[in-house]
């Protein structure tokens, strides 16, 4: 008997609603399938193994690979910025943006009252906003801070135990307030990027998140070509961002099924769980592959290139809106699933046979000093210092998911609840969708996005909502 494994898509109506493992067994002279559906993964990834306690050290166990020709530079904060970084509410960071604390809260130089910072989904931001983000951003590379922040996640090494979303939280609580700082409005904060908006498309790599209006195009090369972040040069030196979309096959956008599994799982260790355990770890759960760091590394390998590799990951600006997203995952884990006593006090046992010792509760944050791993546990990241816009949704009374970049995909016969969906960029695949306002710009024909396309009679709806501007909402 020969077997092997191979993936297809059941279309249902006019896109891709479930995904379905094939099995092909030879009996003889003959063939058999064996089908398995499942709402989870694109691609079909089995649960991942404990590592042999023999092979510890020639492993990744706990460890963060940087190349040996790789030239050290010290990611130091400086005093000033230790002074405040580590800070989780206002009116300790108050003097890092020079304002004044009075009756309890923080004032601006301007006057202002410095507020909670608003996260929202980059395609829910209005262009203006979008663009100011985008200009401190740059801002922020030109005068070396982007980088010398990215340095810190390139040689901590915090990654495959329960640290690994504590420490990517604080990490990007600090490099939000660096981007605060350089803007003319603090009241925005860091986007995140909302990957399962693009996970119903044909092809996500052609989402409108990889347009030159959001991350950029890549030229045949896999180098951003285009866009706000087009020649950011990388902590390695090189000139652009790199992404070599495809090269992976188990890279995966998140869906909606995943996040809700994540996000209302009674299991703590799915969610600060250790990923990579050694076989010496007395665990008492699988290492399911819908957890929440497996989950997160899809998506890395989705994009590739600079993504791909946990040293150079930070040099693209997907991993901040990215790692926003995983923070927002976590924080409604905690907000569903956890009492506020609990949400700062649990956590996965300090346990040496499973994980190295930094990622134990009471251990320093590998250079985000002096704060601890469990010390992110803390409900102030969320009270006092950001939080979060809601998600885009639709439904169909209210088919409209308030954004020019996503539509409302209604599928027939009630196979699954309405969801907003990314829009397609020029010429990006749209097959299955012909009958929707999938493409930014002109329309879906012969399953591409041609620019030139006349709209259909039938879309003459959504060209006014295309058209108006979508107000900002605190």
């Amino acid at each position: 008997m020969h077997r092997f494994v191979f993936l297809c898509l059941i279309c249902l109506g006019t896109t891709v609603d479930a995904y379905v493992t094939v099995t092909k067994y030879t009996i003889g002279n003959k063939t058999y399938y064996e089908k398995f559906e499942q709402p989870w993964f694109r691609h079909m990834h089995y649960d991942h193994d404990p590592v042999e306690a023999s092979e510890k050290e020639e492993s990744a166990f706990g460890k963060h690979y940087v190349p040996e020709d790789d030239v050290f530079i010290a990611p130091d904060w400086t005093a000033h910025e230790m002074k405040y970084m580590s800070c989780l509410n206002r009116t300790c960071v108050c003097g890092y943006f020079k304002g004044n604390v009075k009756n309890g809260e923080c004032y601006l130089p301007s006057g202002q009252l410095l507020k909670r910072a608003v996260r929202r989904e980059l395609r829910s931001l209005r262009d203006e906003d979008r663009r100011m983000i985008e200009d401190a951003w740059n801002a922020m590379k030109k005068s070396g801070l982007y980088n010398k922040i990215g340095r810190v996640h390139k040689y901590s090494g915090v990654h495959s135990g329960p640290a690994f979303t504590l420490w990517h939280r604080e990490f990007l609580k600090r490099l939000e307030l660096a981007l605060r700082d350089h803007m003319r409005n603090p009241d925005f904060g860091l986007p995140f990027w909302d990957s399962t908006l693009d996970s119903l498309l044909p092809e996500p790599k052609d989402s409108i998140i990889f347009s030159e209006l959001f991350l950029g195009e890549v030229d045949d090369k896999g180098m951003v070509k285009n866009g706000p972040y087009h020649n950011w040069e990388t902590m390695e030196g090189r000139a652009q961002i790199f992404r070599n979309f495809g090269e992976d096959e188990s890279g995966e956008m998140l869906n909606d099924a995943r996040v809700d599994w994540l996000i209302n799982n009674p299991d703590i260790n799915m969610i600060l769980g250790a990923t990579m355990p050694l076989t010496t770890c007395p665990m008492n759960h699988t290492l399911d592959a819908r957890m929440l760091e497996f989950s997160h590394d899809y998506v890395h390998f989705f994009v590739n290139g600079d993504m791909s590799k946990s040293y150079s990951s930070s040099n693209d600006v997907c991993f901040v809106y990215h790692h926003g997203m995983i923070d927002w995952i976590f924080e409604n884990w905690r907000q569903n699933m956890q009492s506020r006593e609990e949400r700062e006090k649990d956590y996965p046992k300090s346990d040496e046979r499973c994980f190295p010792f930094w990622h134990n509760g009471d251990n320093s944050m590998p250079l985000l000093q002096p704060l601890k791993n469990k010390d992110a546990l803390s409900n102030g990241y969320t009270d006092f210092m950001y939080e979060y816009y809601p998600r885009s949704t639709c439904s169909k009374e209210k088919p409209d998911c308030h954004s020019p970049y996503l539509f409302c995909y209604i599928p027939p016969n009630d196979e699954h609840p309405p969801s907003c969906v990314s829009k397609v960029r020029r010429n990006g695949v749209c097959k299955g969708f012909e009958d929707w306002p999938i493409c930014y710009w002109g329309q879906c024909v012969n399953g591409k996005c041609d620019e030139n396309a006349k709209p259909k009679k039938n879309a003459a709806q959504f060209e006014k909502f295309e058209k108006r501007i979508v107000p900002f909402i605190m």
